[in-house]
């Protein structure tokens, strides 16, 4: 949660939303609600006073927002027309909506909170997604020269961000359930770059996995004075994601053995992740999540494996 005792400003949420008395609770105990939870403050236009007129008023209050909180119930075109902008200034803009068929077929694919009237599922799950967003555009909003990598995993590119369309698909067969995936990182940034952490994000109960090799030991007895070792591939270590990481719903986090100090610029680094196919599946077909650290940044890429076992 973000600390509400701090002496920095509140990040600052802009609402667009029908004016419509309908709507009234649903912005203050919802919307509104939902910001006050994580530390944020929330407005709309009918709360503000200004003296610009009201469209010059909303381009600049989409512009000095933190965040866009938009509610597409009833496909008001206004609210249309003020998303498109807020995109075009490249915002972070969370969709709701009380009927899912009431977001444009354009805005399908973007993650959207469908809370059918009950204002306190809306301000819940909004709640985690404002956090993220809020996170998000702090990121973004830091100084200094921007960071790129290439990502290529079996030489497949890899796109950055979590709402990726299409997301590229790696199809074949494993003739084990142990098998690699050669990963490939290029620095693409005018600088050098450096990656801290690395993670693996899964379905809550995966199919498909990290693993780590890992040796066990047997205690010595009378009848075994020798000691017994045995050596096999695990699923690695793993954790239940943040909810503010898991938008996208792969909330299992497992920790990559892969960093790398001071990457120049062009430099590429190659490395390979050992995964692990659940004993009881003999195909899988999952979409995870890459994620990259660096000291100030972090960068998401999804894929699906779509695998066949071959024993």
């Amino acid at each position: 949660m973000i600390d509400s005792l701090t002496t920095l400003p509140k990040p600052f949420v802009f609402v667009l939303m029908p004016f419509d008395s309908e709507f009234d609770d649903i912005y203050k105990f919802g919307i509104k609600g939902a910001s006050e939870d994580i530390g944020a403050y929330a407005e709309r236009l009918d709360e503000q006073i200004f003296i610009e007129g009201m469209l010059d008023r909303i381009f600049n209050q989409i512009s000095k927002a933190d965040v866009i909180v938009a509610d597409m119930t009833g496909r008001n075109p206004n609210v249309f027309y003020e998303v498109g902008y807020a995109h075009a200034l490249d915002k972070i803009v969370l969709l709701v909506t009380q009927n899912p068929d009431d977001v444009p077929f354009d805005l399908k694919h973007r993650q959207h909170t469908v809370y059918g009237g009950k204002i306190d599922v809306l301000r819940r799950e909004l709640a985690t997604k404002l956090q993220w967003a809020i996170s998000e555009a702090k990121k973004r909003s830091r100084t200094g020269l921007p960071e790129y990598f290439s990502v290529h995993l079996l030489e497949i590119e890899l796109r950055e961000g979590i709402e990726v369309v299409n997301v590229p698909q790696i199809i074949g067969g494993i003739p084990q359930r142990s098998f690699s995936i050669p990963l490939k990182i290029r620095n693409d940034s005018l600088e050098p770059v450096s990656v801290t952490r690395t993670y693996l994000f899964t379905e809550q109960t995966p199919v498909v996995f990290p693993s780590q090799y890992k040796t066990s030991y047997s205690i010595p007895s009378p009848l075994k004075e020798t000691l017994e070792t045995e050596s096999k591939w695990v699923e690695a270590d793993n954790f239940v994601a943040n909810p503010v990481d898991a938008m996208d719903g792969l909330n299992r986090q497992y920790r990559l053995q892969i960093n790398f100090s001071d990457l120049p610029p062009g430099a590429p680094e190659i490395f390979s992740i050992g995964m692990l196919l659940a004993d009881s599946a003999k195909e899988c077909d999952s979409t995870l999540r890459l994620r990259l650290h660096t000291p100030h940044h972090y960068h998401d890429y999804k894929f699906r494996l779509r695998l066949n076992l071959h024993e």
